[in-house]
């Protein structure tokens, strides 16, 4: 299992919490506050966090916003005493995987667990390859993007040597520099991993 946070401003309900999960064989780190939670997590890190919505200050949803707004491959969970229908719409609209109701069930938050870690391990493998892509991206010259911009828009080498004023070698030159660079074997499968990255964003 991969990291677990829970984050609640109620010591009873984090106690409580933390000796269910033991009890189930996961170790969780608890949190008494929404702010000491991003001061202190690495959110470049897989992991599952358990948030109240109802905390004094940031509270979980406030948390909630600002965790989506970044990329990370953490999975938010929402846990509340007073949940409605609509409450459930928004926080799943802002990127929680579930919304849990107390008093908490353990079969049915373990089985959340689960599935949240195998989200959290799957968007850290995406994340890393975006950022891969990305790299190879900010490795080409400047030259070589714009002839690979133009190669992506199906110009022919004798097109994209009349608009850059260049002859139609040097495109070639810059044609395979910039496959390599990207990783591809050719046109279709640089489009294919540019999608990738483009998914991410």
């Amino acid at each position: 299992m991969i990291d677990v946070y829970l984050v609640d401003d109620d010591p009873d309900v984090l106690a409580s919490l933390k000796w269910m999960l033991e009890g189930l064989g996961i170790k969780a780190r608890a949190f008494a506050s929404a702010e000491d939670f991003l001061s202190t997590v690495d959110l470049a890190r897989p992991a599952v966090a358990v948030l109240d919505v109802q905390m004094p200050d940031m509270d979980g949803m406030s948390l909630l916003e600002v965790l989506s707004s970044r990329p990370s491959p953490l999975v938010p969970l929402m846990l509340t005493g007073h949940g409605n229908i609509s409450m459930a719409v928004k926080a799943i609209q802002q990127g929680a995987m579930d919304f849990i109701e107390k008093p908490v069930d353990g079969d049915k938050l373990l089985a959340l667990l689960r599935q949240a870690a195998r989200v959290a391990t799957e968007r850290a493998v995406s994340l890393q390859q975006s950022a891969d892509i990305q790299q190879r991206l900010d490795s080409l010259s400047p030259r070589e993007t714009d002839v690979m911009h133009r190669v992506l828009e199906g110009k022919l080498n004798k097109t994209i040597a009349a608009e850059l004023f260049i002859t139609q070698r040097t495109v070639e030159i810059h044609r395979r520099n910039l496959l390599e660079k990207m990783a591809a074997s050719n046109v279709a499968e640089l489009a294919f991993v540019l999608s990738k990255l483009h998914q991410q964003r």
